[in-house]
């Protein structure tokens, strides 16, 4: 563990510099924000000095200096005044700041989580990169409108008040050559470790997140198995974990408060001791004490104020971390990966997909696919059929380049696809999951959703949706097509749901359709008027069908058996039953499991 502290410690400082450096793009206002700051500081380092000066009109003979006394009260209003107006504008423009900064960032996160790559979401739970988008953020939203201004201001009175006790009284100075090391080495201390117990903290809040989304998720399993305890417990393990980790965090950081409170008071009673010795000497007048001791509590306020805010500092170093951690993780590639350019055009794609040799593994020692090769003519309806795990999935990912290739080489109309932008590429496919996603809106919403602009037009997709007979469905929908739906679809089944989906992709009018297990959720009558929902829409276009179902692609012109990541039969049904391989083990087995 020790070994790794130091590339947290960066991976943290390497976080706070990429902020800064989203902060100088409100340079302009900033350096506004800056002006602001010493001025207001500059004139509120004059009043200690006033005061020092309204004490030495006070002769202890009795003699009253009123002029003075009128004049330098009168300044002291007029400075509180001032001071006032200047932070109270300060306020204002950095809280301004700081809304368009977390603005830019939160729009940032999203635009890169859009262009994050497949792999990302499999090794990181919807309920952490939530956490991130939310809390995270408006964690370090709270710091630049609030505590950044207050580092900076105190910057600015420490440097200012140091030059106002050099010029009272040096040797009053030298205090601070003391106890200024003891405060630096403290501080340091605890915000090392607060860093470290943060950063546990904000894991520990992501993995609760995680499993609560999970859990809302699969409310319907945990009730039919009655799992409601068990996942109870397991909750509670994790609510305790983070309860733990933020004890830690919390009790580290409170030690900060008391430690320079305990400095400063030592300050206090050295500057008065010291102070009353050289007053006996006549080195300094009673007044200069005065002032020196306004201006040590300026100086070290700010000091004690960082200690203050060091609890919100390690939180918003842990949410930076988190945060940039999105910003930093490679995007898809979304320029080709090979030099030259693909000669594809849109409208003009024939469908015709060949795997050469293709090789794929997730983990460097695990082969999914292993010497791949297959050629899909245009038009063609292609079945690919396997046991689970035998890598059917895996061949669509890589189609849709979700994931590059390990070896060999898939081709759309003689191009390689990796000679192709992915936007292109993607475009000339519509992809139909096992899983219906309905967004929520209308159902017109849901079905233009990714359409192109000359087919949005209502009586179009009224007339589409009639061509593949889902429009009566739509109209016997309370509001028709205007029928809104909740982000969950609840109400509709999951047929419903998937007819709407092929609705969509229709609607897309792609050259390659590609159904993966589309039928495999829904009941045998469902599956019956999906089947000829989807011939009428892939009619003509060349299609890839993944099915358990086999009674679903019996008139496949094509029908692919994997096993063990490799093809092991390609034939019509009629052929491969008479083959008598692992296409008839399958089509028996399945047909004897309906008997």
């Amino acid at each position: 563990m020790k070994e790794k502290q130091p590339e947290k410690q960066k991976r943290g400082y390497g976080s706070l510099v990429q902020l800064m450096g989203r902060l100088m793009r409100y340079k302009g206002r900033m350096a506004l924000v800056l002006l602001l700051v010493a001025a207001g500081n500059l004139v509120a380092l004059v009043v200690p000095r006033i005061t020092g000066d309204m004490v030495d009109s006070l002769d202890l003979a009795g003699k009253i200096d009123f002029d003075s006394l009128l004049r330098d009260g009168l300044l002291l209003i007029l400075a509180a005044v001032v001071v006032w107006g200047l932070s109270a504008a300060q306020n204002r423009l950095m809280l301004s700041v700081a809304q368009s900064m977390v603005v830019d960032l939160r729009h940032d996160v999203f635009q890169r989580l859009l262009r994050l790559p497949v792999s990302y979401f499999d090794g990181n739970t919807k309920g952490n990169i939530i956490s991130i988008l939310s809390t995270d953020v408006d964690n370090i939203s709270d710091t630049v409108s609030a505590d950044l201004i207050t580092l900076v201001t105190g910057f600015v009175t420490v440097a200012g008040a140091l030059i106002m006790m050099l010029a009272i009284s040096p040797w009053l100075t030298l205090i601070f050559a003391v106890t200024i090391p003891m405060m630096v080495v403290i501080s340091r201390y605890i915000s090392k470790n607060a860093r470290r117990l943060f950063r546990e903290k904000k894991a520990s809040y992501g993995r609760l997140c995680g499993y609560a989304e999970e859990m809302i998720t699969a409310q319907k399993s945990i009730k039919v198995y009655g799992l409601e305890e068990y996942n109870q417990g397991r909750f509670r393990a994790l609510s305790t974990r983070l309860r733990d980790t933020g004890a830690k965090a919390e009790f580290v950081t409170s030690t900060m408060m008391p430690s320079m409170n305990l400095i400063n008071n030592l300050n206090f009673t050295a500057i008065c001791a010291f102070g009353a010795l050289l007053a006996l000497q006549g080195r300094i007048s009673i007044g200069d004490i005065s002032a020196f001791v306004l201006y040590s509590k300026k100086f070290a306020g700010p000091i004690v104020d960082t200690a203050n805010i060091v609890n919100m500092l390690q939180t918003t170093l842990a949410a930076c971390d988190r945060v940039f951690s999105i910003l930093n993780a490679p995007p898809e590639a979304d320029q080709p990966l090979l030099p030259e350019a693909g000669s594809l055009l849109p409208g003009k794609v024939r469908g015709e997909i060949r795997l050469e040799d293709v090789c794929f593994s997730y983990l460097d020692d695990t082969p999914v696919l292993k010497h791949v090769s297959l050629k899909v003519d245009p038009g063609e309806k292609v079945a690919i059929v396997g046991a689970t795990g035998s890598g059917k999935t895996t061949i669509i990912s890589l189609l849709l380049r979700f994931y590059d290739l390990s070896s060999g080489r898939i081709t759309l109309d003689g191009v390689d696809i990796c000679a192709l932008p992915l936007a292109q590429l993607r475009h000339c496919f519509a992809l139909v999951l096992q899983d219906s996603w309905l967004f929520e809106g209308t159902v017109m919403e849901n079905i233009v959703y990714a359409a192109p602009e000359a087919r949005r037009d209502p009586q179009t997709v009224r007339e589409l949706c009639r061509q593949i007979e889902v429009d009566s469905f739509i109209e016997s929908l309370p509001g028709g097509y205007d029928a809104l739906l909740k982000s969950d679809s609840g109400g509709l089944s999951q047929g419903q749901k998937q007819l709407l989906n092929i609705a969509r992709t229709f609607l897309c009018d792609p050259p390659v359709f590609i159904l993966d297990e589309a039928t495999s959720s829904v009941d045998t009558l469902t599956e019956a008027r999906i089947k000829t929902v989807t011939d009428k829409v892939t009619a003509g276009k060349t299609s890839i069908i993944i099915a358990h179902r086999l009674s679903t692609i019996l008139n496949a012109d094509k029908i692919v058996v994997l096993r063990d990541g490799e093809i092991r039969e390609v034939g019509r049904h009629e052929e491969l039953l008479a083959q008598g391989g692992l296409y008839k083990e399958l089509y028996e087995s399945q047909f004897a499991s309906l008997s």
